[in-house]
């Protein structure tokens, strides 16, 4: 994956928001071009923790397709359809969307294969020193680790 195209095609943005794409107003090349230019903050969030060219989780491709047409709708509010954004829902969508994107960026929602997110259970054994000898050892591994 890289963080150089959107997540999300108009069709999936007309499913999310349950909207006809055979209605006259729905433009499909404008809401594709909103979702290219919503992709770029996910872009973002993404290039700050270094998960441009990683290979995607099992679940990450639908959550970034989320984030896409969600945002998407955020700066543009397609008027064909069933659903109307109000600023109201749009401001809190836009809380939502950028609680997403700091949770991306301080990695406790990681979207790479095999990588575990910053909250992930982590626990290391305390080394017993049964002589001097390896109380000295214990001491000598600990400040090579750690300098």
């Amino acid at each position: 994956m890289t963080c150089t195209d959107k997540y999300a095609e108009s069709q999936d943005f007309a499913e999310f928001w349950c909207i006809d794409p055979a209605c006259d107003d729905f433009d499909e090349g404008m809401v594709d071009t909103f979702l290219s230019i919503a992709a770029s903050d996910i872009h973002v969030a993404l290039a700050g923790v270094g998960a441009c060219d990683c290979t995607l989780a099992s679940w990450a491709s639908e959550y970034l397709k989320k984030l896409n047409v969600i945002e998407a709708m955020i700066v543009h509010n397609c008027p064909c359809g069933r659903t109307h954004v109000s600023d109201e829902m749009k401001r809190t969508w836009l809380e939502w969307i950028n609680n997403q994107f700091e949770l991306i960026r301080t990695s406790k929602i990681d979207v790479c294969a095999g990588a575990t997110a910053a909250e992930y259970p982590h626990m290391t054994w305390a080394q017993q020193s049964l002589t001097d000898w390896s109380a000295a050892r214990i001491v000598l591994n600990d400040e090579l680790r750690n300098s």
